[in-house]
């Protein structure tokens, strides 16, 4: 008799993006190009250099990342966060710093935590980065672990951190110590996360305009993919108060310089400045423009730019949701969840949800039995696929039934 409910289909591909969060590699096959996460991830960390500041990021994802892995690879979450899975050279040399890391320099400390940022090692980077703290001189050491510490406090949702880690940030390039590439890089994330969540003072805020505004104005080509961000988080001001031409200004700043920085070094590093141009493309016709074909164009552009990646497909499922098309968002989310990591459980959820809206219910208890083994125990996916299955009259009512009186049991107990 089964206990939980269970699905016959396929099980989760196991992709480069998992791959290379395991293990800092992933497997080369001819014809399939990686994702640019993955691809520029391995190569930021086979190239690092451990004597100097600044390490390249594309994209820091939270521990809920790391926990799907863990399931869906049958580890033990701890063993992942607490890197004693070392499953590749790469880890091992990784952990090896990490066993070693009283005996090594501040910079190795910060190329150390950086490395673990990631691939989603928060918990270990938070570590590190306190005993790299001990050890600063001068306000380009204060910099570099406050901009690390800043990032992991984001990823945690410790507004109060993030803010005390850009003071910092900023003493030390007012004070002339960082370089104007790096302060931009700072001045772009108090932007974003201020028009997000307030997690910079308004001061701190109006500060970053003003300053990272005038570095735009004198970096130079070496400078293309931090100014093409800024510009990004830029169009988020006029995109705020509803002002499409001014958006799109800024987002046409945004595109020149991803493109031209592809032209000058076509690395995934660089690449990833197209596929975030795109990203924000597709949010600012979703939510500014209001344009549903320029949405799905940009959507489309961020797919044929990056088809390993689901999130892609994800995204362009929001846009197809928001214009009242859930038949294609349905599709687009199940072949998001095809592609593979990350955001398997919700893209499985918003498939789900997707076709019960078309009335096509045993679709979405495909996608419940499939998400009820991915995060066995969860009342809300348990609840969900009880109601699509009682709707169908399927036996798996059954199973679901009793899993969600486990859970809920449970729930009561803890």
């Amino acid at each position: 008799m089964a206990t939980e409910p269970r699905s016959h289909a396929e099980p989760f591909q196991r992709n480069a993006f998992q791959e290379t969060v395991l293990g800092l590699e992933y497997t080369r096959v001819p014809g399939r190009e990686p994702d640019i996460f993955s691809r520029a991830c391995v190569t930021s960390f086979a190239e690092a250099d451990w004597t100097r500041y600044g390490y390249e990021f594309t994209q820091v994802f939270e521990t809920p990342v790391l926990q799907e892995i863990a399931v869906l690879e049958g580890l033990p979450y701890d063993d992942l966060a607490l890197l004693r899975h070392r499953p590749t050279a790469a880890t091992r040399e990784l952990g090896d710093a990490l066993d070693h890391r009283a005996d090594l320099p501040l910079v190795g400390l910060v190329t150390l935590a950086s490395a673990l940022v990631s691939i989603v090692r928060l918990e270990l980077a938070t570590d590190v980065l306190a005993l790299a703290a001990g050890r600063v001189r001068d306000d380009r050491d204060r910099f570099e672990v406050a901009w690390l510490d800043f990032i992991v406090a984001n990823r945690f949702d410790e507004l109060d951190r993030s803010a005390a880690a850009f003071a910092t940030m900023r003493a030390a390039i007012t004070a002339g110590a960082v370089p104007p590439g790096r302060a931009l890089d700072a001045c772009t994330q108090a932007v974003v996360w201020y028009l997000k969540r307030k997690e910079v003072s308004v001061d701190d805020f109006r500060w970053s305009v003003k300053v990272g505004s005038a570095i735009t104005d004198r970096l130079g080509a070496d400078g293309l993919a931090g100014i093409s961000s800024w510009y990004r988080g830029l169009a988020m001001l006029p995109a705020a108060k509803g002002m499409p031409a001014k958006t799109r200004e800024y987002m046409e700043q945004a595109r020149s310089a991803a493109e031209e920085t592809v032209r000058v070094r076509p690395r995934a590093y660089e690449l990833n400045t197209i596929k975030t141009y795109h990203e924000s493309s597709l949010k600012e016709h979703m939510y500014v423009t209001g344009d549903f074909d320029a949405a799905v164009a940009a959507g489309r552009a961020l797919i044929e730019l990056d088809p390993a990646w689901s999130v892609s497909y994800g995204e362009l499922a929001e846009a197809y949701v928001r214009f009242g098309h859930p038949r294609e968002a349905a599709e687009l989310y199940d072949a998001a969840v095809a592609v593979g990591q990350p955001y398997i459980g919700h893209h499985l959820l918003k498939s789900a949800s997707c076709w019960e809206k078309v009335g096509e219910p045993g679709a979405a208890l495909a996608a419940y039995e499939r998400l009820a083994g991915l995060v066995p125990g969860n009342v809300e996916v348990l609840s969900a696929g009880l109601r699509c299955a009682r709707h169908t009259a399927h036996p798996s009512a059954a199973s679901f039934e009793r899993a969600l009186e486990r859970a809920e049991q449970a729930q009561a107990v803890s």
